[in-house]
């Protein structure tokens, strides 16, 4: 599923005074062990209850990133600060693209969910500084608004737009898709971000699924099937979507939970939708690996991120208001890993990763298994109306 055949590790060429890095090897990309062992024996324990896992990863979490790299076994590359590394990335592409530009080629295109605010918006924030051109999707219109209008005043990048997208209404996903195909052929850079979490109470999208499950996964499958064909299209495309340690928190998806409010579980529901979405870049990457190796996808836990998305718990928002908000991550270092995996030459041909601190880490054991994938598929194509199609999955030119 992944490339490994990669160039020497300390290799770079510049490019205008633009450091490019070489790919790395996807052993290369490994991190450390000691949260992998941590993360994955919570969610395996015999002895740990199903509904402390959770809290016990994001403990274990902020516990462990408060301690030098050295000691979680961190490997050194060799190359400077990673910070420095995507700066060089974001410089290069920009370079890029206006060399290209300038010579009648087409500009990249990127399309970014849920951007409006938080860790989107500081990833919109390096996409658009790279050169793309940006489309951000969201259901906070008046923020979004004002989203892209600081962007292009900080990027001088003229080219970033809003469309309104309420992933929780297939109408408007539909809707966003197709304005998406009216204004491009092609995308290059597919990042799907948007979620909410721990809600309290059933909260049903405009067809019925909770809003965990239907946001965080069902909204962002169908998407990403509509806009494939345009993906396809791209000579190098990426997709990528964001994830969270919260995957370990479960070994399956409560399926019943999804469409009753009987059967809902606040927690197990949102860890369920986070493991739908890690299974989901398992399939989809198998697939294109077979046929269109030239798009990778990938995902990526952000850290625990002090956003707006603590606010649906009053558990969470107790705790940040009495001073835990300064044990967690600002959304521009939560922003890290996704302007990583989306601009970074490092990660060229690596796809199916699960991804946290710009390293590949290993996944909860359930989002391994096959079969697992396919039952999420084909419980997705139904649920979003289309039909099931689970040999040639993501295959068919649905906006063609």
């Amino acid at each position: 599923m992944t490339e490994t055949s990669t160039p020497a590790k300390n290799a770079a060429t510049t490019r205008s005074n633009a450091i490019v890095y070489a790919p790395l090897t996807v052993d290369a990309q490994r991190g450390g062990s000691l949260f992998d062992r941590t993360a994955v024996y919570l969610s395996t324990s015999r002895y740990i209850p199903q509904r402390l896992v959770e809290v016990s990863i994001l403990l274990a979490e902020v516990y462990l990133l408060n301690v030098p790299e050295w000691i979680l076994g961190e490997k050194n590359l060799g190359r400077p600060a990673v910070e420095k590394r995507i700066e060089s990335s974001i410089a290069a592409s920009k370079i890029a693209i206006a060399d290209t530009v300038s010579k009648g080629g087409r500009r990249k295109v990127a399309v970014l969910t849920g951007g409006a605010n938080g860790l989107g918006y500081m990833t919109a924030m390096a996409v658009a500084e790279a050169g793309y051109h940006l489309i951000i999707g969201d259901r906070a219109t008046e923020m979004g608004i004002r989203a892209v209008e600081a962007i292009k005043a900080k990027t001088k990048n003229m080219l970033v737009e809003f469309l309104y997208l309420d992933l929780g209404s297939f109408k408007d996903v539909r809707e966003f898709a197709g304005e998406i195909a009216r204004r491009t052929d092609t995308v290059d850079l597919l990042i799907n971000n948007a979620g909410v979490m721990d809600l309290p109470k059933f909260r049903p999208t405009a067809e019925g699924h909770d809003s965990q499950f239907g946001i965080n996964h069902l909204g962002h499958f169908y998407l990403t099937v509509l806009l494939l064909p345009l993906v396809k299209k791209a000579p190098k495309a990426r997709v990528v979507m964001t994830a969270s340690s919260a995957h370990y928190g479960t070994s399956k998806i409560n399926y019943p939970g999804i469409t009753s409010a009987k059967a809902y579980d606040r927690i197990n529901n949102y860890c369920g939708s986070k493991l739908a979405t890690v299974m989901f870049v398992r399939a989809l990457a198998r697939s294109l690996a077979k046929t269109n190796p030239n798009i990778t996808v990938n995902c990526l836990h952000p850290g625990a991120c002090y956003t707006n998305l603590f606010k649906s718990s009053w558990l969470l928002y107790i705790l940040t208001t009495i001073g835990f908000q300064y044990f967690l991550r600002s959304p521009t270092r939560g922003a890290r890993t996704l302007a990583y995996l989306s601009l970074s030459e490092e990660v060229e041909g690596i796809s199916g990763e699960y991804w946290f601190d710009e390293r590949i880490r290993q996944r909860n054991p359930a989002s391994n298994d096959v079969g697992n994938q396919e039952e999420l598929v084909r419980y997705s194509y139904a649920a979003v109306g289309m039909p099931e199609d689970t040999l040639s999955v993501f295959h068919s030119d649905v906006l063609e």
